[in-house]
């Protein structure tokens, strides 16, 4: 998926047909055109970073060796969220405790599985995601009219967005039925 195509989905929700058509055609953007265009990327990053921590989080999963059962983040490819599990090289769980700027473990080498924000994409970014186009521009939206203080129109988006993610939450869980008993 392109950023710059949810964008101009987005348009026909926030109704900016000017910006959207310049998008689609690859046409110069106006001054006044750019500005939107940026407001709105904005507003896409914060929509990818709630879906990412609410809905569908990013997790990774590195092995590192430890420095005294010390791991610093900064060491981490990614800023993490929230530390899932730290397991050692035989893949037992290793007991550890999460500090401000580092993580205690005790064992030499250790996969460390969290979650992270995804990183800040811009209007020609490319990413992949199971959810559709769709529910991104919902959620743009919703913060371009909460951004232009028109709060009515950001509720029906806000209901619009979050109803999507709860049927596509809701088709996504596997549906176990028991089993049936011979009489």
């Amino acid at each position: 998926m392109l950023v710059k195509d949810i964008i101009a989905l987005a348009c026909d929700f926030t109704e900016n047909s000017d910006l959207k058509k310049a998008l689609e055609e690859n046409e110069a953007l106006t001054d006044e055109q750019n500005i939107l265009c940026d407001s709105l990327v904005k507003c896409f990053n914060l929509v990818n970073n709630e879906i990412a921590s609410e809905y569908i989080p990013h997790i990774k999963s590195e092995t590192i060796k430890t420095q005294d059962f010390r791991i610093d983040f900064s060491s981490l490819s990614y800023s993490p969220c929230q530390i899932i599990s730290v397991r050692d090289t035989a893949g037992r769980k290793v007991k550890f405790k999460v500090f401000d700027d580092y993580i205690i473990a005790m064992a030499n080498v250790v996969e460390v599985v969290y979650t992270t924000l995804p990183q800040e994409l811009t209007l020609q970014s490319q990413f992949s995601s199971v959810l559709p186009e769709r529910v991104y521009a919902y959620g743009i939206a919703r913060e371009y009219y909460f951004l232009q203080t028109l709060f009515d129109d950001a509720d029906i988006w806000e209901e619009r967005f979050k109803n999507t993610l709860q049927v596509l939450q809701r088709k996504r869980s596997d549906t176990v039925m028991p089993r049936r008993r011979w009489l």
